[in-house]
């Protein structure tokens, strides 16, 4: 993790936070970290345990699903202010389920989950603030699925017909 220090109007210039008070704010910033990745550099893969949510500041990064058979697959690829590792802020899995690579060199906020969770469950107004955005975030990661799904049938469908 970085050192670099996480400044309160860092924090409010991103979507996620501009609607936060300066003391909600104050909490985040005091859990968060300043991450730089190179380019190719795995930030985190699928299957290990959920730990930081993360928000691209600098550069892209690819999110991968191992298929048997084909590979590791790129399902998406997020530019700065985007959100991600989101599962870690969810009891439903224990594990990342995407694997994160960066396509180049760039920096990251990283916000420890665990504590992010905690600061939620102790002010409902936090908590609320930052799960709303977290579901906005879910619903567009829905929606990009769902049009590949689409994409993925129609090409399906187009080699059967013509196979």
């Amino acid at each position: 993790m970085g050192s670099e220090t996480v400044s309160t109007s860092m924090l409010c210039s991103l979507p996620i936070f501009s609607d936060l008070t300066d003391p909600h704010v104050g909490v985040i910033a005091g859990i968060t970290t300043i991450r730089a990745m190179a380019e190719n550099e795995e930030i985190f893969h699928e299957g290990d345990p959920r730990d930081f949510l993360y928000i691209v500041l600098e550069g892209r990064v690819a999110l991968e699903m191992h298929i048997p058979g084909r590979g590791r697959v790129r399902l998406l690829t997020v530019e700065p202010d985007d959100v991600l590792g989101w599962s870690s802020v969810s009891d439903v899995s224990p594990k990342r389920t995407l694997t994160a690579r960066a396509v180049c060199a760039g920096k990251l906020l990283a916000i420890d989950a665990g504590k992010l969770q905690a600061a939620c469950k102790q002010d409902p107004v936090l908590g609320y603030a930052v799960m709303r955005h977290i579901a906005n975030v879910i619903a567009n990661r829905l929606l990009v699925t769902r049009m590949q799904l689409l994409d993925i049938f129609s090409q399906s469908s187009a080699e059967a017909a013509h196979g």
